[in-house]
């Protein structure tokens, strides 16, 4: 991350640090979610936070873990608060508490904008380290991260709203990583998320990526498609009538995007899978004759 050389960039910067981080009100307190960190905390405990969020973070956890992402549409949806919390994983429900507070504080075409990245960012990169054979913990670092990533334009996107200033697009870039470093100190963060807001180069290993270096791919492939398209746009096969494909990492990227009310922020374009392909060309045999 670049230092702050510009005495007027540093003034800047301290301003939406005191006027927005520190002042932000997220419609519950913070503290409250301390009771996530706690490796004996009681399912009791847990049902009790429930009542203490915002109705539309609520609303969006149920919807999170009810989504195919967390594999249970089949099986029923979940009923009790306690129970997302625990298929979540502490972890990551703190992240996601947090970050659908921020992500939906205001309504406007550049939150849900912003928020469509960030999810996007974490969605296909979790996905990207379940193929590449990430464990568990890993893959939960590469999902909390991606989330985390551009948190720091939230505060600049809310500076420019309350003050009524228009901040530049490269002090923005610039300087974003910065306020996610105060951010993830405010609201007393996992350390690791400092190494993924921080990123300045890919990083490989012997045989694999590091999480900050699979975030950066998933980052890097969604702000391509949105800068040409405004949304993410893909090609997957999709789920057909005939039960031949029953899910794809399209429709599920779709579906979890959908879970938090960002579905009009990615297009698919159907291709055949090599199965579908097949009974395509079956049918087509059998209506010739």
């Amino acid at each position: 991350m670049e230092s702050i050389e510009s005495p007027e960039d540093q003034k800047t910067l301290k301003e939406i640090e005191e006027k927005t981080i520190k002042g932000f009100d997220l419609g519950f307190n913070p503290e409250i979610l301390e009771v996530l960190d706690r490796s004996d905390v009681r399912r009791d405990e847990i049902e009790a936070l429930r009542d203490m969020l915002g109705k539309g973070v609520v609303t969006r956890l149920y919807g999170l873990g009810n989504s195919i992402h967390y594999g249970r549409l089949r099986a029923g949806k979940f009923s009790n608060f306690s129970e997302i919390i625990f298929r979540l994983g502490f972890g990551p429900a703190k992240i996601y508490i947090l970050s659908l507070a921020l992500f939906f504080v205001k309504p406007g075409k550049e939150f849900a904008e912003l928020a469509a990245r960030s999810f996007l960012i974490s969605f296909l990169g979790k996905m990207i380290a379940q193929k590449m054979g990430f464990d568990e913990e890993e893959i939960k670092k590469v999902e909390m991260g991606g989330l985390f990533l551009k948190v720091g334009k939230v505060f600049m996107l809310l500076y420019e709203t309350c003050e009524k200033k228009k901040l530049d697009e490269e002090f923005i870039s610039l300087y974003y990583p910065y306020l996610g470093l105060k951010v993830v100190d405010f609201f007393k963060l996992p350390e690791f998320l400092k190494e993924v807001i921080s990123f300045s180069s890919l990083q490989l290993g012997e045989n694999s990526f590091s999480i900050s270096s699979i975030i950066e791919l998933a980052h890097s492939a969604v702000d391509k498609s949105f800068k040409k398209f405004g949304k993410f746009v893909i090609q997957s096969p999709l789920p057909d009538e005939e039960g031949v494909v029953l899910a794809t990492l399209g429709s599920d990227l779709a579906s979890q995007l959908e879970a938090v009310g960002l579905g009009a922020y990615i297009e698919i374009l159907p291709t055949l899978s090599p199965r579908q392909k097949i009974l395509a060309l079956r049918q087509a045999q059998a209506s010739n004759k």
